[in-house]
Formats: C-alpha cells, sequence, structure tokens
C-alpha cells in the first residue's frame, strides 16, 4: 500500500466531501424523488461488510506486526477493531428488513450497536493517537482478542435482553431523539479531537501518514454529524452517512498500515547514523536554491533540530543571513563538483562543514556532507588549552 498522500490531495478530498454534502442539501427534494428506499437494506449491509472486512483487515495487519515490534498500540487496535467489527456486524444483522436473527430485527437493536461500536472506536481511537509509544512486557495478543471477544458479547447481551428498556434513539419516520444526537455530538467530538492531533504531529513531523488518518477522521466526523439529521433509517442521509463510513475506515487502514510500517526496526546502518556525534546531510538543487534530502545524526538533537521536519527545507533557511560564505560553497561544490569544506555557526555552535558532489550520468544530481561540532576547538585550540589573545 502506497503513501500516495499530499497535503493538496487532502484538502482536495475534504473539499469534494463537503461539496457533496451541500449538493445533497440543496438538491434534496430532488434526490428523495429519485431515490428508492427498498433498496438501502442491500445497500446497507455491502456497506457494513466493507467495514467489517476493512476492520478484520486491521486485526490481521496489527497481529502479524505485533511479531515485530511488540508496542502496546497495536495491542489496543486490536482490541478496537476485533470489538467493532463484532458488534457491527450484530449492527448489520439485526437491521431492520433483514432476516430474523435470535429475536426480530429492528431500528432499536441496531441502532444501540452503532452506537455501542462508534463510542468504543472513537474514545479508544484517541487514545491511541494521544498516548506515547510503549513496548509491551509480554505477547497479549490472545487475552486482548479474547477479552474483545467478551466485551463484545456482553454488549450483545444487554442489547437483546433488554431491548425494550433501553432508551428510544430512532423514532421510525420522525427522526432522532436528543439521546441519539447528543450521543453522536460527543462522538463527533472525539473524532475532531482526533483529526486535530493527527494534524498537529502532521505539523511537527511532516509524515504524510498522518494526513491519511486525518482524513479518515474527517469523514467519520462528517458521517456522525449526518446521522443526527436523518428521520427514517432508509433515507437518502442515512446512506451517505454510511458511505462516508467506509471511506472514514479505509483511512485509517491505509493511516495505521503506512504509520507501523514506518515504526518497523530500521538497518543497523541508520541506527549508526541516529547515534553518531555529528550530522550527515544530503541536498539537491531545486528552483535556483538548495533544498535538504535527508539529515540525521545526533547532532540534531543538541540543536534542537527534527529530521523529519527538515526534509525539504531550503538549506538558506537553516544558515543565519551572516553564513553567505557557506552558501557559496555549496554553489561551488554543485557547479564545479569539487570538495569543500567551511566553518559555520548555527545555534552557538562552531560547525565543520564538508560537502562532496553525486555524480550521476557525470553531472552533479545531489550533495552529500557531514557535520561536526567544533566549539570546543575553536575556542580552547586543538590541545584543550585557551588560545592565546592575538
Amino acid at each position: 500500500m502506497k503513501d500516495t498522500m499530499t497535503e493538496g490531495r487532502f484538502l482536495m478530498w475534504v473539499i469534494a466531501a463537503i461539496i457533496l454534502l451541500m449538493g445533497i442539501h440543496v438538491f434534496h427534494p430532488q434526490l428523495v424523488q429519485s431515490y428508492n428506499p427498498i433498496n438501502y437494506v442491500s445497500f446497507h449491509a455491502i456497506f457494513e461488510s466493507i467495514s467489517i472486512i476493512i476492520s478484520l483487515g486491521i486485526v490481521l495487519f496489527s497481529w502479524k506486526a505485533f511479531e515485530r515490534q511488540r508496542f502496546v498500540r497495536l495491542l489496543m487496535l486490536l482490541f478496537i477493531f476485533s470489538t467493532v467489527g463484532m458488534v457491527d456486524f450484530l449492527h448489520t444483522l439485526t437491521f431492520k428488513g433483514m432476516p430474523h436473527f435470535l429475536t426480530e430485527s429492528s431500528v432499536a437493536k441496531a441502532t444501540c450497536f452503532w452506537i455501542f461500536a462508534r463510542m468504543v472506536e472513537s474514545v479508544l481511537m484517541l487514545a491511541v493517537m494521544i498516548l506515547p509509544d510503549k513496548m509491551a512486557k509480554r505477547d497479549l495478543r490472545v487475552p486482548v482478542v479474547a477479552g474483545a471477544a467478551l466485551f463484545g458479547l456482553a454488549i450483545t447481551a444487554v442489547v437483546f435482553i433488554f431491548e425494550k428498556r433501553l432508551p428510544v434513539l430512532v423514532i421510525e419516520g420522525q427522526g432522532t431523539t436528543p439521546l441519539k444526537n447528543g450521543l453522536e455530538y460527543f462522538i463527533s467530538f472525539l473524532h475532531f479531537l482526533s483529526l486535530v492531533v493527527c494534524l498537529y504531529y502532521y505539523y511537527l513531523e511532516k509524515r504524510t501518514t498522518y494526513l491519511n488518518l486525518a482524513l479518515a477522521f474527517t469523514f467519520l466526523f462528517l458521517s456522525e454529524m449526518i446521522f443526527t439529521v436523518y428521520q427514517s433509517v432508509f433515507d437518502i442521509d442515512n446512506f451517505i452517512g454510511h458511505f462516508f463510513k467506509v471511506l472514514g475506515y479505509y483511512f485509517i487502514l491505509k493511516g495505521v498500515f503506512l504509520l507501523i510500517k514506518k515504526k518497523e526496526p530500521e538497518p543497523k546502518g541508520n541506527a549508526i547514523v541516529k547515534q553518531s556525534p555529528g550530522a550527515i546531510f544530503s541536498f539537491t538543487e531545486k528552483e535556483g536554491g538548495f533544498v535538504i534530502t535527508f539529515m540525521d545524526g545526533g547532532l540534531l538533537d543538541e540543536i534542537g533540530l527534527r529530521p523529519a521536519a527538515l526534509i525539504g527545507t531550503a538549506v538558506e533557511d537553516l544558515l543565519p543571513p551572516s553564513e553567505g560564505d557557506a552558501l557559496d560553497c555549496c554553489r561551488e561544490c554543485w557547479e564545479t563538483g569539487t570538495e569543500q569544506t567551511f566553518l559555520a555557526t548555527f545555534n552557538k555552535k562552531h560547525l565543520a562543514i564538508s560537502l562532496a558532489p553525486i555524480r550521476k550520468g557525470g553531472e552533479v544530481a545531489e550533495i552529500a556532507g557531514t557535520a561536526i561540532d567544533v566549539s570546543n576547538f575553536v575556542h580552547y585550540g586543538t590541545r584543550g588549552r585557551p588560545k592565546s589573545p592575538a
């Protein structure tokens, strides 16, 4: 699964979703005339089946990924989507118009299962996004899945046994009740918080995997808002709400897959680079300037820079205006293909920077470089003694 998401595509998806909702609102009378609710039960089963398959995919991927990296987050994803997949399955079987399952299918049972599933997903996915990465001490996959199954059975028992005593959430033909709307607004609020967290992580790290997750929570937020305005479980608003839910689940699957793949153990060489006392970087020419294509190393932590946030940054933006000679050396290396070494100052540290051209087809295609902190040598001399006054 490739990561093709960009900021532009993210905005296009969001704008398209908003335009779709506006179009449905504006042309609602015309759409209602051509929309046949008789077919909705079949479409509902298809939409929910896709969501359940996606939940199963996340469960299987999390189970397999845990063998390589024992993140607590993977156990949480196992619990969330094992539970949600099971409850969504029951929501589908008990939807009004479906064949008899234990008891007669009804709006009340299907809506209760819907609210339980959405509440579990919204609360725990927010927890997955905000909790720090921790390693599990033991392999708890089997207990977690068993716990999810028991939790799903408990929800099933509550809905089937106490169906007549549970609060009314939907009055068919009239719409959702204030309690149902309040629960949906709360779930929407949790999805909105998850959306904000994803965008914040993207702002810090510039990893487009967070844009996929942000888009997922955008669709889920809009889906829950739609489920506060429908009048019948068979109407066109309910149809669009389920369609948005499927899109949201797809982008959760894509975002989780890409996020976990990014966190897989790095090759030994990469780990050595991260722990080295200096910095290794590369940059290339773009629109008359130079942009960084790679940068890592222990020196970055000392000077307060995040490697992921530096990709695509202009070289001149990192160096203060006084470092004009440094930029001249970059241009000299690019234009003549000769190695360059110079001193530069960054965050009160004196750095010795070496540049070497990388050639492809006989022409310079990229510049590789290293940076070493030589502040002690500048202040105290090469033998560790203070320099004599000039």
